[in-house]
């Protein structure tokens, strides 16, 4: 999701947050003004926990780049902001030198990557090793495909 569609998305999310949090405010301070407002705050709180992480950039190589990088020995990894598997990922094996990372919602090239190998689907992280392709890989089996003898 790159660009206008990623926008969009999160304005909605953030729509539905301050919705939600109106909503849980007036119906817990119907009585108690104090306590719709603390409810309302912990919506809010929960809905920016939620939101922000997807405005996270993270490490990024354009897919221009990266696409020439895909070899036996070396991954690229398509992910996007907020995703928890593609941060679980990154946190585990962020600083090998045998991976690029690729936003795919900072790259329309790399989006229509990520979902040439998934379907039309956007599915994140998507690994990819030679000739290999690892939708949600946990580390060990990235770094199983990267210690792969490629005979």
């Amino acid at each position: 999701m790159a660009g206008p569609e990623r926008t969009r998305t999160l304005v909605t999310t953030a729509g539905v947050v301050v919705l939600a949090a109106v909503t849980a405010g007036s119906l817990f301070g119907r009585e108690d003004p104090v306590r719709g407002l603390v409810v309302a705050g912990l919506v809010l709180a929960l809905g920016a926990a939620l939101v922000l992480p997807q405005l996270r950039t993270g490490r990024h190589t354009p897919w221009s780049q990266a696409r020439g990088r895909v070899a036996p020995g070396h991954a690229v990894v398509l992910w996007k902001p907020g995703c928890a598997f593609c941060e679980l990922l990154l946190r585990a094996v962020g600083d090998d030198p045998r991976v690029t990372w690729v936003n795919v919602w900072a790259d329309p090239e790399a989006n229509a990557a990520v979902r040439t190998h998934n379907d039309g689907n956007e599915l994140t992280p998507t690994a990819l090793v030679g000739d290999r392709v690892l939708v949600n890989p946990s580390a060990d089996a990235l770094r199983a495909a990267l210690d792969a003898d490629p005979a």
